[in-house]
């Protein structure tokens, strides 16, 4: 699933094309795509502008002048693509917007159909049904922030990976974040130190900040708005690495269900509380 990195990238891309355009026809293959407001989508947003691109969170929301807005959610394996209006369109596409005086029309695909695209008043996302209310930007986080998050009596990497207690985290960037704090994902929140929390705000902020500058992470199915993959992958210290020596001590990735999650972590570098740390190689 698209994370913090991959949405930033992607709302940025947004920004630079299609801010102040103006929708001038709406193409719908699958209306159940249209999570919300399918009933006036298509008559009432052509003459709508795209006013401010932002994103919150997993999410892509674009405030439309004179009124509305539009929230993007891209699920599990969802693409928002600019396109040339000639070029033939793949198969899953479920919407297209087009836009005066703009080369390039936006493209809504998603095999899966884990995401969606919600229209409604202006002021109403967090209202939305499905969608949520949010925690604080895990992008912004800081350490008074995190402390208030981390009083909860959760597993920390259940805690992180849930967006009403802190927003953008997924899979990927929680293994990386804990990893580079030092913390095991199986580790009870109310149990880590003050030290730690201090560095896991600050690896959570770093790790992310990164992530963006390479465009985010790709393994399958993410691309950006320009049809290319992002290149995070290649720094990734524990995600994905698993029987890999750990780029720190050189012991093994671990791989282990968390949180429901596939989970990578260094055993080493990241020891349990009470369980004695292996000697460095």
């Amino acid at each position: 699933m698209p994370e913090l990195p991959e949405v930033e990238t992607v709302a940025e891309q947004l920004r630079r094309a299609l801010s102040r355009r103006t929708v001038s026809s709406v193409s719908i293959n699958r209306a159940d795509y249209i999570r919300m407001g399918h009933a006036d989508f298509a008559a009432t947003l052509p003459g709508k502008r795209f006013d401010r691109i932002e994103r919150i969170g997993k999410r892509i929301v674009i405030r439309l002048a004179p009124s509305g807005e539009l929230a993007l959610h891209l699920g599990m394996s969802g693409r928002v693509t600019l396109e040339s209006p000639d070029a033939p369109a793949l198969p899953h596409t479920h919407v297209t917007l087009r836009f005066d005086k703009s080369p390039r029309e936006l493209r809504f695909r998603d095999p899966r159909r884990f995401g969606g695209v919600w229209y409604c008043a202006a002021g109403t996302i967090p209202d939305v049904p499905h969608m949520g209310r949010l925690g604080p930007d895990a992008l912004t986080i800081d350490v008074a922030m995190l402390k208030a998050i981390v009083a909860r009596r959760r597993q920390i990497k259940a805690l992180l990976m849930d967006q009403r207690v802190i927003s953008g985290l997924g899979n990927i960037y929680c293994d990386e974040a804990l990893h580079a704090a030092g913390i095991h994902p199986l580790v009870t929140a109310t149990d880590i130190d003050t030290r730690h929390i201090s560095r896991l705000a600050a690896s959570i902020r770093r790790t992310l900040a990164r992530a963006v500058e390479h465009g985010g992470s790709t393994f399958r199915e993410y691309r950006n708005a320009d049809g290319d993959p992002g290149y995070f992958q290649i720094h990734h210290r524990v995600y994905g690495k698993a029987g890999q020596p750990c780029h720190t001590c050189k012991r093994p990735i671990e791989k282990q269900q968390i949180a429901g999650r596939t989970t990578h972590f260094c055993p080493n570098c990241q020891p349990l509380p009470g369980r004695s740390r292996c000697s460095r190689a």
